[in-house]
């Protein structure tokens, strides 16, 4: 007897457990519910197990390519996952049904006489692939739900939060509060800048996940204004620091500036956060294609090992990211990359902590930046902010 055709006439037995099995994972769900496609997605198990298929065929579906003669397999598959996700399966219940249906199907089959190694590898190919296909759609919907969830969060907030920096911002310059009062106002208008950023952190995030690179808009920009700019805003709200900034070459290119003042700002932030003495800004002429802009201070060193990840999403180890959401550097790289760019650090406790932007002047049409090696700029005058 054929492995299928021991399935088949198994059928309502094994539709039964899968049933049963499944009611142990979401118990309050109707039982109807828990065959939900299981019978369509084991009938097409079995036609892509009798279809003919050649060793080429075998090896090429184990790559994941063209991985079936039966489109159905695939459709059952796609349709049980969104009907789980729906009624509250998480991935890893998902998985079990699956898990489960496979050793429930080889523990009858070991009972027999019977005999049919081809049919077996036939079964386990089938099953991997209706769970693959489970497992791909779960996580795209997945992702796509949240990345929307994100992205109606921040628009939602911004107003609000909006609202409190600007009366905060006017309570900081009235002459009638104490200096108790104006400190107190001072710290919300803070807290409420740094909550705005993760929402555009998170607004950006949805983004790139939706769109798989961030939008930028380039005009004829002056580097050396924006980094002035941005400079002299958190001077205002740290005005204990001291920042430097040292500017040489013509700094000018096809930037998105608003782009670039969020790169400036979380680099110079992120600084800030990390240090508590001088934090300098340079920004030069590379060579005629290309400037560079680094921003340093002195402080505890980022381990060797997490600068391998730090501008990786969502690490929120020791000296992360300013934002504490582990998504400051990750945008600020995408920014960058989208500019045809490059961002780098180095970190040391003799040398401090550098991170180094290096940016195209045309980055329409510029290839990426390779990021040679850091140069040293001796003797440039300082302008202390």
């Amino acid at each position: 007897m054929k492995m299928s055709t021991f399935i088949q006439q198994n059928r309502e037995k094994i539709l039964v457990e899968w049933e049963r099995f499944a009611g142990t994972l979401f118990p309050d769900l109707n039982p109807k519910l828990l065959r939900n496609h299981a019978a369509e997605l084991l009938t097409a198990m079995v036609e892509d197990m009798e279809t003919p298929q050649t060793n080429t065929e075998q090896v090429t579906k184990s790559k994941g390519k063209n991985i079936s003669h039966v489109h159905d397999i695939r459709e059952y598959g796609q349709v049980h996952a969104l009907h789980r996700l729906e009624t509250g399966f998480t991935l890893f219940q998902l998985v079990s049904e699956y898990r489960y249906l496979r050793a429930f199907i080889l523990r009858m089959w070991e009972k027999t006489p019977e005999e049919d190694k081809v049919g077996i590898t036939r079964f386990n190919e089938a099953i991997d692939e209706a769970l693959v296909e489970a497992v791909h759609e779960y996580s795209t919907v997945s992702e796509t739900h949240r990345n929307e969830l994100l992205g109606i969060l921040g628009h939602d907030l911004r107003n609000p939060l909006g609202a409190i920096i600007m009366g905060g911002t006017v309570l900081t310059t009235s002459e009638t509060l104490s200096d108790k009062d104006s400190r107190i106002a001072t710290r919300i208008v803070n807290s409420a800048r740094r909550m705005h950023r993760m929402i555009e952190y998170l607004l950006d995030l949805s983004r790139i996940k939706n769109d798989r690179k961030l939008p930028i808009t380039t005009t004829m920009t002056d580097i050396e204004m924006v980094c002035r700019l941005i400079i002299a805003e958190l001077g205002m709200t740290n005005p204990h620091r001291v920042i430097t900034f040292q500017a040489k070459g013509d700094l000018h290119g096809r930037w998105d500036g608003d782009r670039l003042a969020q790169v400036i700002s979380n680099l110079v932030a992120n600084a800030l956060q990390h240090s508590t003495g001088e934090v300098s800004v340079k920004t030069y002429e590379d060579d005629d294609q290309s400037i560079v802009l680094e921003i340093h201070n002195f402080g505890k060193p980022i381990r060797p090992a997490l600068i391998k990840t730090i501008f990786e999403q969502l690490i929120t180890e020791d000296n992360a990211l300013s934002s504490g959401l582990g998504l400051g550097l990750y945008i600020a790289r995408e920014i960058v990359e989208a500019h045809r760019g490059c961002i780098t650090v180095t970190s040391n406790e003799a040398e401090g902590t550098t991170f180094t932007v290096r940016l195209p002047r045309a980055s329409e049409s510029q290839r990426p930046q390779k990021c040679p090696p850091l140069t040293e700029l001796e003797g440039l005058p300082l302008n202390r902010h």
